[in-house]
């Protein structure tokens, strides 16, 4: 590991090979069977992730964990690992835990930096499918514009949801797994509430 390059030695299951994952500051990279996978840092441009879990009654059957990256040209690094009736669960549990963070904070939290500045100069964005002004949040497009004073948010585990403080009825939810940004989504409103408040 030098200047900052991470290696991640990745299975899918109990198995299959483990292919090479590096995590740099500049770059992201996957071995796969057919042709290696690389990303700058510059064209990195989605990420969603999630924990599944599948069991029969109170038997655990599988547990899922997911992390994907999207690049500009829409190609995507698939990083997935399974265990079966709790066999390497732990193992997996901790390599999950170790690449989001890297990830986060190689690529996203400077995402979410330019994301906060945009913000600031007045520019309106889309984030997850909701659309971010300098007036407030739009969540649906059915529904008002919801003014940054009242704009509060919640967050889960696997979620985050964005409501209006006056009619909570007024909401979104965001999944982390299902909607791409769903957490750089969070880190942005979340950074405009605490300005907001202070």
């Amino acid at each position: 590991m030098s200047d900052g390059i991470l290696s991640f030695h990745v299975k899918r299951s109990l198995f299959t090979r483990a292919r090479l994952l590096t995590v740099a500051p500049l770059y992201l990279e996957m071995e796969n069977p057919q042709a290696d996978m690389r990303f700058t840092k510059d064209d990195i441009e989605g990420l969603r992730f999630g924990v599944r879990a599948l069991s029969y009654f109170v038997i655990p059957i599988s547990k899922t964990y997911s992390i994907e990256i999207k690049s500009s040209q829409g190609k995507i690094i698939l990083i997935r690992m399974h265990s079966f009736f709790g066999i390497g669960n732990q193992r997996n549990r901790n390599l999950f835990i170790q690449i989001h963070k890297q990830i986060q904070q190689f690529y996203f939290n400077d995402m979410a930096i330019h994301y906060v500045r945009l913000l600031k100069g007045g520019l309106t964005f889309e984030l997850a499918g909701a659309f971010l002004t300098e007036e407030g949040v739009l969540i649906r497009k059915d529904k008002p514009l919801i003014p940054w004073s009242r704009t509060g948010l919640a967050t889960r585990f696997h979620s985050c949801s964005v409501y209006d403080t006056a009619d909570l009825r007024h909401f979104r939810s965001f999944d982390y797994w299902h909607d791409w940004n769903a957490s750089l989504l969070r880190s942005v409103v979340d950074y405009k509430i605490r300005a907001m408040r202070s």
